[in-house]
């Protein structure tokens, strides 16, 4: 549940051209996550060895390494298969009125930036979340939900509409940008950078071994 609560906080040129995007890095359990954010169009999230995924208009490309190995899959598919293997598995995903945020009264300081406590109840669970109105953590919060957005969309089924369901429980909310969520998400630093206009480019789709 907990998991599902962080993807709803987290709410999604020409060539050659440069301007500054946001860049922000985050701690999520034992993994760092970047993200590079230009406009809902324009989005990558950096997993280290593990990969990096890209939404570049109509595409959405998952990118993973695997035994050496690129595998470079489209979303729709990796969606698929996850219904695959699910199938049969009772899973849990809250209805939007179960989820609520309440605030605590204390503040904290994550990355530099000052943020509000609130507890967050998904109806099975409650834990703290620290959220900001800082405007580049709003602006990146709202990249990764736009992200994770595109992602829930491509599983075609109940359980992705209603992980899409789940993020009009906060559009409303004044501090939606998310500084930490109790239990494996934080912000480590966010900065606006120049990204290259390729640097969205995905590669084209199949697996490419080294040398090739």
């Amino acid at each position: 549940m907990r998991s599902i609560i962080i993807l709803t906080l987290l709410g999604f040129a020409y060539a050659g051209s440069v301007q500054a995007d946001i860049v922000a890095r985050y701690a999520m359990g034992k993994e760092t996550l970047t993200l590079s954010y230009r406009d809902d169009q324009h989005i990558r999230v950096d997993r280290g060895q593990l990969g990096y995924s890209i939404i570049n208009g109509q595409q959405a490309i998952a990118v993973l390494t695997q035994s050496g190995a690129r595998v470079v899959m489209n979303v729709d598919d990796v969606g698929d298969m996850i219904n695959s293997a699910q199938e049969g598995q009772a899973i849990v995903v809250p209805d939007t009125h179960e989820v609520s945020l309440t605030p605590t009264g204390q503040f904290s300081d994550v990355a530099g930036i000052k943020g509000r406590v609130y507890t967050a109840s998904d109806g099975r669970a409650k834990y703290l979340a620290v959220l900001t109105d800082n405007a580049e953590v709003i602006a990146a919060s709202d990249g990764l939900r736009q992200f994770f957005r595109r992602f829930a969309s491509s599983m075609k089924n109940e359980r992705g509409n209603k992980l899409i369901a789940l993020e009009s429980a906060f559009k409303d909310q004044q501090d939606r940008g998310v500084l930490q969520v109790e239990g494996g998400f934080k912000l480590i630093a966010i900065e606006q950078q120049a990204r290259p206009a390729n640097y969205y480019t995905p590669p084209p789709i199949g697996i490419q071994f080294p040398g090739q």
